[in-house]
């Protein structure tokens, strides 16, 4: 406005100048088949007059361009798209955002929740308004607003996806699982290119032993590289695992030992699925391939569960037999020698072979401490072999104080278990269980 303010004012100036320098002089114009004279002030203030003209003419149309943009500026600003805003603003807005993701981190709801007004003084009802308030929501553990929040966000295409995690979290924190699965099936339908729907959708359906479409999610989360092939082994070996036991509660003995049998080939080192295949194979008179299984997994994955197992398939052996058995089977094994000498003290002690069950705990305590069972074995020797009557009390007081034996022990949480399980009950995590020779209680 004031560059043609300025632009009038430098016309009115120049038809002046050019009047007072010359009043009588004249321009001879000719326009089609006319010819006449104009002053030569005239024909300038026209061309000062069209040139005003145009110049309005194009600010009207900017005007109109502006105002168009303001409607849509606040539109976006309405509905929560991006937005340009002043650079202080922004700026101010940057360091509310940081803060409050910070403190959401570090747990301070309060002071998250004052960063994000000020934030939304801001930039207004922007979506990611909503995904801070998710997460502060989260922390509260504010499930009903947590939801509401989750069901706004679905009706936008493009934060529909949050919803629906917000929605898988907020519905498993409350162990409604049918929900949190529902919830994981549609965000599994919409995109299997994210960890965080793989990783839902997998453990979701293991928890409801929908062990079929446990599979189909590994399938899809392999293809998509969003799983390691070790993953994947691991996984997919315990979902056939447990769809075999399945079979087998529903008396499908066929599909039992065919489910069985491709998890222990999957991964030889899954200790559950050796365990119940050797006892397959020996029920249905195949002795030698349970006697082969055992000592493959045995070599590998050495525990407890292995050398008792191998050693019912000679029910018919005696003390000194089982001794000698249990020494020839410990040759195929180095990783754990401790677990040799453990086994091996108890069998030596029912078999009356006492210095050999002696010099087995003995070697057993030079690198681990005394377990349980190792307490009532020595408790035994020194009252039957010593009649040390007071060192085997002293033995058998000691035993509530020592460590556990063999145990399962998540890794996650250090829960305990005597047998091997597909979930923690503690930390939910999946396939967490590792077997330990002894468990610290701590």
């Amino acid at each position: 406005m004031k560059k043609n303010v300025s632009f009038v004012l430098f016309s009115l100036i120049c038809v002046f100048c050019l009047w007072a320098l010359d009043k009588n002089a004249m321009v001879q114009v000719h326009f089609w088949r006319a010819s006449f004279g104009l002053p030569a002030f005239v024909l300038l203030a026209a061309f000062f007059v069209f040139s005003i003209l145009l110049l309005l003419c194009v600010d009207l149309v900017f005007w109109h361009i502006k105002k168009q943009h303001r409607v849509c500026f606040r539109k976006n600003f309405e509905e929560g798209r991006p937005q340009n805003i002043k650079r202080g603003d922004a700026e101010e807005a940057m360091f509310a955002l940081i803060k409050t993701m910070t403190s959401t981190t570090e747990g301070d709801l309060k002071n998250a929740r004052k960063n994000l007004a000020h934030l939304q003084t801001k930039i207004g009802n922007h979506v990611i308004i909503d995904l801070l308030e998710l997460k502060i929501l989260k922390g509260e553990k504010n499930f009903s607003k947590l939801e509401k929040l989750s069901q706004k966000l679905l009706k936008s295409e493009d934060s529909a996806l949050v919803g629906l995690k917000a929605l898988t979290e907020s519905f498993a924190n409350q162990n409604d699982f049918s929900k949190a699965l529902s919830s994981a099936n549609r965000a599994f339908k919409v995109r299997q290119d994210l960890y965080w729907v793989i990783k839902y959708a997998f453990e979701l359906r293991a928890k409801s032993k929908d062990w079929q479409g446990a599979l189909e999610v590994l399938h899809a989360g392999l293809k998509k590289k969003l799983l390691s092939k070790e993953q994947y082994t691991e996984f997919k070996s315990v979902c056939l695992y447990e769809l075999a036991l399945t079979e087998k509660r529903k008396g499908e003995n066929l599909l039992f030992a065919k489910h069985l049998t491709e998890a222990h080939n999957l991964s030889p080192d899954f200790v559950p699925a050796a365990l119940d295949l050797s006892e397959y194979c020996a029920q249905t008179d195949q002795k030698r391939r349970a006697a082969k299984i055992l000592k493959e997994i045995w070599r590998i994955n050495p525990t407890f569960s292995v050398a008792e197992s191998y050693l019912k398939l000679f029910d018919e052996d005696t003390p000194l037999m089982r001794v000698q058995r249990m020494e020839n089977f410990a040759l195929y094994q180095a990783k754990n020698q401790a677990l040799n000498n453990f086994i091996l003290a108890d069998l030596d002690m029912k078999a009356k072979l006492w210095d050999k069950a002696k010099a087995e705990f003995e070697l057993f305590l030079i690198q681990n401490p005394a377990t349980k069972k190792i307490a009532r074995l020595i408790a035994k020797y020194e009252r039957c072999v010593n009649h040390n009557l007071k060192a085997a009390q002293n033995w058998e007081k000691r035993e509530k104080d020592c460590v556990d034996d063999c145990l399962w022990v998540c890794t996650s949480c250090g829960q305990s278990s005597p047998s091997w399980k597909p979930f923690c009950n503690k930390c939910t995590e999946f396939n967490p269980f590792k077997w330990h020779l002894y468990h610290h209680k701590k």
